[in-house]
């Protein structure tokens, strides 16, 4: 038997703009890249995004990697995606479904895959206290700048666990705020040791 030799037939400047958006938003998708060009089957696709991909290549230009076959969605996240998350996040704290509405080419469930891999990384480099608490609500109100948690470090160590005192040091938190911040620090001091 003979093996069929790929070719690369000519797609129309305007196929190949919707299928070059397509590929941006849904890397190695054939059946939803196929689906938003809409004059070409996913098989055609395929074989125009094994070329294409050759050819990002060739001029040596990013090429996202292979899709996941365990676990994940195998889909990367833009630098803009990304920036959409931490608006949502910053917003709507861990409320996935509206965060997903914010970053706009992503789905609830990839948003908390995404955020679950950004709080590993925050923890890792010490920055704990940048992760929004869990449950229902706005986060905005209860985040904390690296300033505040300065100030409220440093008013810590002066007044242990005095929350109204550590409140008016650092200045733009209530003593709600301050307590809750306060029961996490204290449950990262532990952690860490």
């Amino acid at each position: 038997l003979k093996k069929k030799k790929r070719t690369c037939k000519r797609w129309t400047p305007d196929e190949q703009k919707r299928f070059v958006t397509a590929f941006t938003l849904y890397p190695r998708k054939w059946k939803k890249i196929a689906e938003y060009v809409g004059t070409k089957t996913t098989e055609q696709t395929k074989g125009h995004g094994v070329c294409y991909l050759k050819q990002l290549e060739r001029e040596g230009k990013a090429v996202p990697p292979p899709e996941k076959r365990r676990g994940g969605t195998g889909e990367y996240w833009t630098a803009e995606e990304h920036e959409r998350f931490l608006v949502g996040l910053s917003t709507h704290g861990r409320q996935w479904v509206e965060v997903a509405k914010v970053v706009r080419t992503k789905t609830a469930k990839q948003v908390n895959s995404h955020a679950e891999g950004y709080f590993k990384r925050l923890q890792r480099e010490g920055k704990g206290h940048l992760i929004p608490p869990p449950g229902k609500g706005r986060w905005r109100s209860e985040h904390w700048t690296p300033e505040e948690h300065e100030r409220f470090v440093t008013a810590f160590t002066l007044y242990p666990r005095k929350w109204k005192k550590i409140a008016e040091y650092v200045g733009t938190k209530t003593t709600e705020q301050t307590k809750g911040h306060g029961v996490c620090y204290l449950k990262q001091l532990e952690r860490e040791g």
